[in-house]
């Protein structure tokens, strides 16, 4: 999103001569609520992509606050169970697949390893966002949240306070709505966004919560995942997601609006002990 930050979740930044970027991560819980919910979430790994990307693209003078950008594709590799919270991390340009792409691998405050996230974008240097997005957000019908029928948040694995995203399974797929009233603050206790559309963080609960589904509410954990980002996904516009593929631990979804193909996420999951 274009303009200067209120606020930053990295600091102390070493910018190395070969662009390598070393920072610290904040430990401020109330500045940075997805902080709490486990560095494995998927919700709080997605959530720190953007912050961490941003903040060290600025540090290395490549960033234009003017222009908007969008991620387009991401994965990221988890470290052991039982790491805590992002301490510190670092951020290098790479090229993955022949293309310019960033990495970033963050450590807790014992300097284990949390997890290895890989990221590239785009940037919207000529197209009139503003425009394009405000005939994009009008193309669709709207409803809301408070009239959508959700499934079961046990279900769907969801702690006190957070919302569910989805209604009930059926078949392979399930139909979803996220709104400013289920999913952004101060609603949620947790998920941010910029308010255009659904973010990247949102899409990866959302995956979350389509996996517990599947799994009828056994715990697990997501320990890789890789998410392509086609269009983007509207809020307060009805979505439909589907597993298209994968078995046992690996789980690969669709994400779908207004009859075209939006998101495509893959999570590698495993089997996790109840209220661990």
């Amino acid at each position: 999103m274009p303009g200067a930050h209120r606020k930053a979740f990295t600091s102390d930044h070493v910018v190395h001569g070969d662009g390598r970027v070393e920072f610290a991560c904040s430990q401020d819980t109330q500045a940075w609520p997805w902080t709490a919910i486990g560095p494995h979430h998927p919700g709080a790994i997605q959530a720190a992509s953007y912050w961490l990307s941003v903040e060290s693209a600025m540090a290395l003078g490549g960033w234009d606050p003017d222009k908007w950008s969008a991620l387009t594709w991401t994965r990221w590799a988890c470290g052991d169970p039982g790491v805590g919270r992002m301490a510190r991390g670092r951020y290098e340009r790479v090229r993955i697949e022949g293309k310019e792409s960033f990495s970033v691998h963050l450590f807790d405050a014992e300097d284990a390893l949390v997890c290895r996230l890989d990221g590239r974008g785009v940037v919207f240097r000529t197209r009139d966002f503003e425009k394009w997005r405000s005939e994009a957000k009008g193309a669709s019908a709207k409803i809301a949240s408070a009239n959508f029928d959700y499934a079961d948040p046990e279900v769907l694995g969801l702690d006190d306070g957070e919302f569910a995203f989805l209604g009930p399974l059926d078949g392979a797929r399930a139909t979803g709505l996220l709104d400013a009233e289920n999913a952004m603050p101060p609603a949620h206790p947790w998920l941010d966004g910029s308010g255009d559309h659904v973010n990247s963080a949102h899409l990866a609960e959302v995956a979350r919560q389509f996996v517990s589904l599947l799994r009828g509410g056994a715990p697990f954990r997501v320990t890789k995942a890789e998410m392509r980002f086609d269009r983007y996904v509207e809020l307060g516009v009805p979505f439909e997601i589907e597993r298209t593929g994968g078995e046992n631990d690996f789980v690969s979804m669709q994400l779908r609006q207004s009859g075209r193909d939006c998101t495509r996420i893959d999570y590698r999951i495993e089997p996790r002990p109840p209220n661990s």
